[in-house]
Formats: structure tokens, C-alpha cells, sequence
């Protein structure tokens, strides 16, 4: 799909620096402590897929919450970080495999202390969730599945929020909106004398806009993907894994 911004990494490679995974990782090597910032920031973003893993395994809204609850305050004592390799296993797959370990084994042992005691808790919106998992429930039959599933819906939220962020900082909010419905669909002349008419343009200025919405599209995605690969050559892969999931 063109809008993902091709396939060609140099162009930017040479900028890129350390992701967020990776820092992560350095930091917890070097000092368990100071990696929780970074972390937490991570996990945020991230821990949607989580809840919806748990609700497929049969815990309780309220469960569910609680176990990701106690899963991050897992990750801060408990030496996560610092067996976690970004080298050998990206964020979205080391982070699967030890959340479905802890539904089996270390949720099981649930220590009732640990809530609302000294473990750090974030705050996580599960209701606006709920919603999401009733519907993704019934196209995913795999825990495995649905957590690949919602990784990448997740993925593509936090790109379409970076740059709902971006448009609003150019005074085009109303813009981006009209634009984001058609950044995957293909598009004729009709198409774009639509979408002029509804943003107050002319079919021209849509067509420009929508190709530099998709081209920036392409670009976030990349920027998204980035923090949780150790190496921009896992990128395109990622990317390929991603669009599966959503088929």
C-alpha cells in the first residue's frame, strides 16, 4: 500500500538514533531505576492489546485492569528489563509472550498487597476499551490473534493521534478530519470534487493535501514502529506483520 511511505529506509536511517525500546533496555541494564520513566511513557502506549488478551482468556473488566496493573508492576521489580534483549525479540513480541506467561503463572499467585500499595499504577481508560473488545472478540478467535490484531489497531491510533496533533498545530484540524477518511481508499476525479466540497477547496487542492496526508501517514507509521525495533532494518517487516494482522 503506497501511503506507508515505501520501503526505502536510507533516507532517514541515517538519523535514526535509539528507540524507545531500546532505551528502555539500556537503562535497565545500567540502572533498573532510572528505566521506569521511559517505560511507563512505553507501556502507555501500548498496553491496549493486553486487555484485550486478558478479556479473551475470561477475566472480568475489572480483572483485566488489575492484571495489567500488577503485569507493569512486574516489569519495574522483576528483572523484565533486564533479560529483555531488543535485539533478539522486538517489544510487541517480547511483551506477549511474557503477558500471556504472567495470565498463567504469576497472575495465579495474585498477591492482593500489591493493589493500591507501593507498586506504581497507571491510568488506564479500559472503558473506552470495552466497546473495541466486544467487537474484536468476535473477528478473533486466538488470544495469540487478537493480541497481534490489536497491536496493530493500536499502532495505527497512535499514528492517526500524532498527527490529528500536528494538523491542529497548523490550525488544519477540520482538515485533517475530511482528509484521514480516504487516506487507504483509491480515488477518482469525483472522489476529490467530494472531498473539495466538503473542506471548502477545490478538487486540485484535495488531491494535493490527501497525497501529503498519506505521504506523512507513511512517514508516522515508520516513527511509531521505530520506538518498539531494536534495528531500522526490522521496519518494513514489522510493517508487513502489521498489515497482516489487520486482513
Amino acid at each position: 500500500m503506497s501511503f506507508f511511505g515505501g520501503r526505502d529506509v536510507s533516507s532517514w536511517a541515517g538519523g535514526f538514533a535509539t528507540t524507545q525500546w531500546t532505551l528502555v533496555w539500556t537503562a535497565a541494564k545500567e540502572d533498573p531505576q532510572s528505566s521506569r520513566p521511559a517505560l511507563a511513557e512505553l507501556f502507555q502506549r501500548y498496553w491496549q492489546p493486553l486487555y484485550f488478551v486478558a478479556r479473551q482468556k475470561g477475566l472480568a473488566k475489572e480483572d483485566a485492569e488489575d492484571a495489567i496493573q500488577d503485569f507493569f508492576g512486574s516489569l519495574l521489580t522483576d528483572s523484565f528489563l533486564g533479560k529483555a534483549d531488543p535485539i533478539v525479540g522486538r517489544f510487541r513480541s517480547y511483551l506477549g509472550v511474557a503477558w500471556r506467561r504472567f495470565l498463567i503463572d504469576a497472575h495465579r499467585h495474585h498477591n492482593s498487597e500489591k493493589r493500591g500499595g507501593s507498586i506504581q499504577r497507571l491510568p488506564l481508560d479500559v472503558n473506552l476499551l470495552e466497546s473495541q473488545w466486544q467487537a474484536a472478540a468476535f473477528t478473533a478467535t486466538e488470544a495469540e490473534q487478537l493480541f497481534e490484531k490489536a497491536w496493530a489497531e493500536n499502532i495505527l491510533a497512535n499514528v492517526r493521534s500524532e498527527l490529528a496533533k500536528e494538523y491542529a498545530q497548523r490550525g488544519r484540524a477540520e482538515m485533517f478530519e475530511i482528509l484521514l477518511a480516504y487516506v487507504t481508499q483509491p480515488l477518482g476525479a469525483a472522489d476529490y470534487e467530494k472531498i473539495g466540497a466538503a473542506g471548502d477547496m477545490s478538487p486540485g487542492a484535495a488531491k494535493v493535501g490527501l497525497h501529503r496526508l498519506r505521504r506523512r501517514f507513511g512517514e508516522k507509521l515508520r516513527e511509531v514502529i521505530a520506538e518498539t525495533v531494536e534495528d531500522p532494518a526490522e521496519i518494513d517487516s514489522e510493517i508487513d506483520e502489521l498489515l497482516a494482522a489487520l486482513k
